[in-house]
């Protein structure tokens, strides 16, 4: 069995509020909390560990450090499902969604048990239940059966598979108790049975989890919670007494130094036991979970939508770095206030949930911001912001449920709906548009349910200023063979008055439209079902998934069969044709292959180098070259930290070498080899710096100019490496020109212009420490 040791010392390096440069080649994740997500609590001692929104963190209570626990910092995989804890041996048990299984030993190391997760069955796998005996052992319930592992050498000691989904599994005196669908079944522990029909069983269950509190009496928490007594007959059987402990579901059951404790989050209360199993008291726990270390003074410890908090400091609350929506979807980033927006979404082709709570957040580089609206947009279901040009403190989002939404600052200011604007409430419920603001200021938006060609709207720039407005204010446009969907995108070129619009639908349209940057009801447009390529060979989608113009103003486009490049200037005239792009094999051959072909490209975005960023549905994320001729790098779950191979969009910093990446399981930011050029090299400089004699890593040098030619010298002046930017950065492995590792020492760094004639240099310096 493959065992991984990961030390938890190295955690404090990785506190969530960074304020330092990562390094290029690294990713970061950026964990979700979202105060209707708490899902357990478990104080250890020197910690507590709290699981919210699948996210686990870690507060060490002798430094205050408050960590977010990932597959990048310590953790073996992505998506927990639930945090169990063994009172005898003091480890943490954490179960993913893909059925792997770390354990936080005592001593913290994490220890990866990946045995259920790579058995070859047919059925189902995934973790219900995971409960410990004295003796050593580990019993995880699964909806195949249950796995028994000794926890002294981290191995398999037992294996049940019954293709019965066990909701939970535990030892009880000398018997083995399984609770299944509306029986318990029991027989004699250590004796193996072939099958569920060959133990012993007993109803009076609905699918309980079982927690052991001694060697006759086990707790049945399910829909209300029980105590049972066992008493063995003479025959073999059991005897099962039953006691009502509360009318209510109990979330988890915790071992505390007088007794128990049970949260009941549902109905807002926690109570306690005894070391016999009685009720001692209902206690208001509000939205808070609770738990106090087993060998501990009795201090209450609870994880609550403010963060964790003490009932030993009353005004003291851990709130970690996260966002606040448990689906990041749409990622856009405010030149105006150098902000990257990050907010959840309304149904779309990827996640067809309707009413996802509005959440908004933003990022400085350092630390994130909620940013949610008030008052709460009624059914959520709002999707990306629209930034509006000229004011710094408003943006627009549409939603699926009412209209179109104006924030300013943090407050709800306006909703352009059916009532003061031409957008039409469709069938009773929905006023779905889809909006965009063209490079004069102008608010376009394409909506949803209307007949095509009648359901393009443009409200003016000095009308979008106005505290109120009415249908008057308006522009209908006549674009004809344009559909509304919840699927569409639009696409407003900076460089010039073309804008595009793609519907998403199947086999649905891209149309090109120019309005020469006058508003008009009538505009001149294109509309294209199927494109032809630089072949002449017909280019055809399912589905248009993604548009970007990159920084020579071609617009790329995304679809389920790969990705093309055009000229959106020559879409208006005969011949048009598009580069399907094709990747040289470099096999000695003339052969290629096109970019992604047949991939769904769900995202693109374009870099400080004009590289091209590609997400897709199920394979990952892609860089390729500015014309996408190779494929730079390719990250997916097998390969990288990535935590889905299902992207569902990408930014990049304007102003760094920042990557953000929304997936299916969550958000990420990766550190590439590239950030915009700079026109001078006032700004150069070098991270991390000093070099410590721990660090591995690349050294990246930014605020370099386009293609510039960076020299590295010793106290010296000895060259000692020469490299070229990519936009304004380059990186720096640390090695000389013979790929020897530089020693200890101060190294200026000096940057100079590829364009000799501008004269244009600068220098910084590196400490390296080895």
């Amino acid at each position: 069995m493959i065992k991984h040791f990961i030390s938890l010392c190295l955690l404090g390096l990785l506190v969530l509020a960074q304020g330092t440069a990562t390094a290029a080649g690294k990713w970061r994740i950026h964990p979700s909390y979202v105060g209707t997500g708490i899902q357990n609590i478990v104080d250890t001692g020197d910690k507590v560990y709290y699981l919210v929104s699948n996210n686990l963190y870690c507060l060490d209570k002798s430094t205050g450090e408050n960590l977010s626990l990932n597959k990048i910092n310590s953790l073996n995989d992505a998506s927990i499902t639930g945090i169990y804890y063994n009172d005898y041996k003091h480890y943490l048990m954490i179960a993913y969604a893909d059925a792997n299984i770390d354990v936080i030993t005592s001593n913290g190391r994490v220890v990866n048990l990946p045995d259920i997760m790579a058995a070859s069955l047919t059925s189902t796998k995934a973790i219900n239940d995971i409960t410990f005996t004295a003796g050593g052992e580990a019993f995880v319930a699964t909806t195949f059966g249950y796995v028994v592992y000794n926890d002294t050498k981290w191995e398999v000691k037992e294996s049940h598979i019954y293709n019965t989904s066990i909701s939970s599994a535990a030892v009880v005196g000398d018997y083995v108790l399984l609770s299944a669908g509306s029986n318990i079944y029991y027989g004699k522990a250590g004796t193996h049975y072939e099958t569920l029909g060959s133990m012993m069983s007993t109803g009076d269950n609905d699918n309980g989890r079982i927690y052991p509190i001694a060697d006759n009496k086990f707790m049945l928490l399910t829909g209300w919670t029980f105590e049972y007594t066992v008493t063995p007959n003479p025959d073999g059987t059991l005897a099962f007494a039953s006691a009502t402990i509360v009318e209510n579901m109990t979330d988890n059951l915790h071992r505390t130094p007088q007794g128990y404790l049970g949260n009941c989050m549902g109905s807002q209360f926690y109570y306690t036991l005894d070391d016999s199993g009685t009720l001692q008291s209902k206690v208001d726990g509000g939205t808070a979970m609770y738990s106090a270390c087993s060998d501990g003074d009795g201090t209450l410890w609870s994880v609550t939508p403010r963060g964790l908090h003490s009932a030993a400091d009353t005004a003291a609350y851990y709130m970690p770095d996260a966002i606040t929506t448990a689906t990041p979807y749409w990622l856009r980033y405010d030149t105006r206030n150098n902000l990257l927006y990050v907010t959840s979404t309304g149904t779309n082709s990827l996640i067809t949930e309707q009413r996802l709570p509005t959440a908004v957040n933003t990022y400085d580089g350092n630390s994130w911001t909620n940013v949610t609206p008030s008052p709460a947009i009624d059914g959520g279901g709002t999707y990306y912001p629209v930034f509006l040009p000229g004011d710094k403190t408003s943006y627009l989002m549409g939603s699926w449920w009412s209209g179109i939404y104006k924030i300013t600052g943090r407050t709800v200011a306006y909703d352009y709906n059916w009532s003061n604007s031409p957008l039409e409430l469709i069938i009773n419920y929905y006023c779905h548009a889809t909006i965009d603001i063209d490079r004069h200021g102008n608010l376009w938006a394409a909506q949803t349910g209307p007949a095509p060609g009648s359901n393009v709207y443009v409200l003016p720039s000095n009308k979008l200023s106005q505290a109120t407005t009415t249908r008057s204010d308006w522009l209908k446009v006549d674009i004809p063979n344009l559909q509304g969907s919840k699927r569409a995108r639009w696409l407003m070129l900076k460089s010039s008055d073309i804008m595009l619009y793609a519907d998403g639908e199947f086999g649905g349209n891209l149309t090109f439209i120019n309005n020469g940057g006058t508003l008009s009801s009538t505009v001149t447009s294109r509309s294209y079902s199927n494109l032809i390529d630089q072949d002449g060979t017909t280019y055809s989608w399912n589905n248009i998934c993604s548009m970007a113009e990159d920084n020579n103003g071609a617009v790329w486009v995304g679809t389920t069969n790969g990705v093309v490049s055009l000229n959106p200037s020559a879409a208006f005239s005969t011949g048009f044709a598009v580069n399907h792009i094709k990747v040289p094999r470099n096999d000695g051959t003339t052969l290629a292959d096109y970019l992604l072909d047949g991939l769904q490209v769900n995202a693109i975005a374009v870099d400080g180098a004009n590289r091209k960023w590609l997400g897709t549905d199920a394979s990952g994320l892609f860089l390729v070259s500015s014309d996408g001729s190779s494929i730079i790098q390719s990250f997916n779950t097998s390969n990288s930290p990535l935590l889905s191979n299902k992207v569902y969009d990408i930014a990049c910093d304007p102003n760094s070498n920042a990557v953000y990446v929304t997936t299916a399981g969550g958000l990420q930011e990766y550190q590439s080899d590239s950030a915009p050029s700079q026109y001078d090299f006032n700004d150069i400089h070098a991270y991390p710096n000093p070099v410590r004699p721990d660090y591995l890593g690349e050294i990246t040098i930014t605020g370099l100019m386009e293609n510039s030619l960076v020299k590295i010298a010793d106290a010296s002046g000895n060259v000692v490496r020469q490299l070229k930017s990519t936009g304004g950065t380059a990186t720096w492995n640390g090695r000389d020109d013979s790929g020897e590792r530089v020693k200890s020492g101060v190294y200026y760094i000096m940057g100079s212009s590829s364009d000799s004639s501008t004269g244009k240099g600068g220098v910084c310096k590196l400490l390296i420490m080895r």
